[in-house]
This record gives C-alpha cells, sequence and structure tokens, in this order.
C-alpha cells in the first residue's frame, strides 16, 4: 500500500488549482471544477481545504514565503546596500516572471471582490509591507553608511522601487509586453540615483 505525503499533495493542489483560476477565473471555478483538475474526489480535496479561498490564501502563503525565505538570505549577506537592494529586487522580479498564473489569479481575485464591494487593500497590504520596509531599511543604511548621498529620501526611492513591480505585475498580466531584462534596467537606473 502507498503511503501519500499529504503535504506535497496539499502544494500540487494549490500549484494546479493556480493554473485554473487563471484559465477560468476565480469566480467562475467551483470546488468540484478543482477537483477534477487535480484529478482527486471533492471528498479528498475538502481533506485539505474548506473552500477556494483557502487555496487562494495557501498560493498567497506560498509565493510570499519563497521570497521572504530569499530575502532574509540577501539580507544576511555582507554586500553593500545598493547591491543587496539590486538583490532583493532582482529575486522579486524572478518570482513575478516565474509566477504569471498566480499573478492573474490574484488580479482576477481582487478585480472581483472589489466589485463586490469588498476591500482587499489591507489583504494585499500585509503581504507587501516586507518588500517595502527591507528596501527602505536598506537605502537608509546606504545613507547612513555614506554609499548613498546624504539628501536621498528613502520613502520616496522605495515607492519608486516598489512601483516597478506594480508596473511589472500590470505588464505581465495585462499586456504582457513585461521583460526580466527591462525590470532589472529600471532598477539599476534608481539605484544609480542613488549613489553619490
Amino acid at each position: 500500500m502507498a503511503t501519500i505525503d499529504h503535504r506535497e499533495r496539499k502544494q500540487r493542489i494549490v500549484r494546479q488549482s493556480v493554473v485554473l483560476f487563471a484559465k477560468v477565473g476565480f469566480k467562475d471555478v467551483t470546488f468540484q471544477m478543482l477537483a477534477d483538475h487535480c484529478g482527486i474526489s471533492r471528498t479528498v480535496l475538502y481533506r485539505y481545504f474548506n473552500d477556494k479561498w483557502q487555496i487562494f490564501n495557501a498560493a498567497i502563503r506560498e509565493v510570499v514565503g519563497r521570497i521572504v525565505r530569499k530575502h532574509a538570505e540577501i539580507m544576511r549577506s555582507k554586500a553593500g546596500a545598493a547591491d543587496r537592494i539590486r538583490q532583493i529586487c532582482t529575486a522579486a522580479a524572478a518570482t513575478l516572471f516565474d509566477n504569471p498564473d498566480f499573478l492573474v489569479m490574484v488580479m482576477e481575485v481582487v478585480i472581483a471582490t472589489q466589485r463586490g464591494g469588498r476591500d482587499l487593500s489591507r489583504h494585499i497590504m500585509r503581504h507587501t509591507i516586507g518588500l517595502k520596509r527591507i528596501i527602505q531599511t536598506l537605502i537608509v543604511e546606504g545613507r547612513e553608511s555614506g554609499e548613498f548621498r546624504p539628501d536621498v529620501n528613502a520613502e520616496l526611492y522605495t515607492d519608486l522601487l516598489y512601483t516597478q513591480f506594480e508596473s511589472t505585475l500590470l505588464r505581465i498580466t495585462v499586456s504582457r509586453d513585461a521583460s526580466i531584462t527591462g525590470t532589472i534596467d529600471r532598477i539599476d537606473e534608481l539605484i544609480k540615483g542613488l549613489r553619490p
């Protein structure tokens, strides 16, 4: 009798569900459709998730968890502030480009819930505030160490760098004309503007 790795199965359900959500639309996907798409029964699906919102939240936790682990690793390095900002921004951009179905799903859910009168902005902020804090911390660190200009407005440059991710997200999901090279080039230009 084969043993089932429940953790792996749950992760597989999340990954396959994200693809279906992106293709069909979160609102229109039923639990039966999810079970069929994942090759399991609805009863088995209920063992892992009570509803599709739990799957959505699990997908967000999975992607955000990967980002947080990578950022923690970069923050522990002895590299200068500019190098760490570039590494963190490159890792975040790579995550966006590696997960287009996830991004489509998130965009679709945000739009659908806003149409329904529910505001997800606090939920989204909870997941994105960490990246902003890391970038701002590194800008302040670089300014204090002399690596960056003493007059650098850390809050403004944090917003400018973060805006690159918002722009990239829209370009990946809507216009489909984004390139990771272009995103990193814009980030590099912003980092250059920090230097004396």
